[in-house]
């Protein structure tokens, strides 16, 4: 096992950011990173595969939400993935808030497959759920509309997909947290209009800097004020080919 959790300890530590982890709870978090890791060998989960690497992309860049998302996803509140691709930030959420119910979303069922290997081998099967479907059937299925608190999407879509996509999962005061680059800033300022279709708002915009690297990047969180129109979101393909 590469990424120990002395190493995951350090960088966390490092960053400010032990404090918002259980003392039990990065054993089980390197486990599921090594086991995503090894995964990744035979089917493409992520393009960071250096220790480094991985602990900057993957798991700072998602643990640094946490001062955010603390006084937000209390216990008994249940979260969604969006996209989750291979696990992040899904999988810190999961170490770090342990009483929060987090489901891992993705399109693709190998790579839900996959993560619920990495599930079992972090021995968080019962604490975490994985769902297979498009965000788009997801949000206009009676069953799992508007049914979460939280919504978090890194590094998925333009941020009005991302609206899209997620304000119809959530409930009414719940919360919609997207990972951005500094690039991206001009697409938020450009999102009044789909907020508004959606019953949004955006109440933060905060910056962050991952060690190491000179861009800026940004969460930008959004509040959902009420329940959002049946047409939204509409059909599979539609929300990123004609963003709102």
């Amino acid at each position: 096992m590469s990424l120990t959790p002395e190493k995951l300890q350090e960088a966390f530590e490092k960053a400010g950011l032990l404090a918002y982890f259980p003392s039990d709870s990065l054993p089980a978090l390197a486990r599921f990173t090594n086991r995503m890791l090894e995964i990744n060998e035979s089917l493409n989960l992520t393009k960071w595969t250096k220790d480094e690497e991985v602990l900057t992309h993957h798991l700072l860049d998602s643990a640094y939400v946490l001062p955010l998302l603390k006084p937000l996803a209390s216990p008994g509140q249940k979260w969604v993935d969006l996209g989750t691709g291979c696990g992040f930030p899904g999988a810190v959420l999961i170490a770090a808030r342990p009483q929060v119910e987090t489901t891992l979303l993705d399109s693709v069922a190998k790579k839900i497959k996959a993560l619920e290997e990495c599930l079992q081998n972090a021995g968080w099967p019962g604490r975490a759920k994985t769902l297979t479907g498009r965000a788009e059937e997801v949000g206009r299925n009676s069953l799992t509309r508007e049914s979460w608190d939280g919504v978090m999407a890194r590094a998925v879509a333009d941020f009005r997909v991302i609206l899209e996509l997620g304000v119809p999962l959530l409930r009414t005061g719940g919360h919609l947290v997207d990972w951005i680059t500094e690039d991206q800033l001009e697409i938020v300022d450009k999102s009044q209009r789909a907020l508004k279709l959606l019953a949004g708002k955006i109440i933060k915009c905060e910056e962050y800097h991952l060690p190491g690297l000179h861009q800026r990047r940004y969460f930008v969180m959004v509040e959902k004020l009420g329940k959002t129109s049946s047409v939204y979101p509409r059909a599979v393909g539609k929300p990123s080919k004609n963003p709102l």
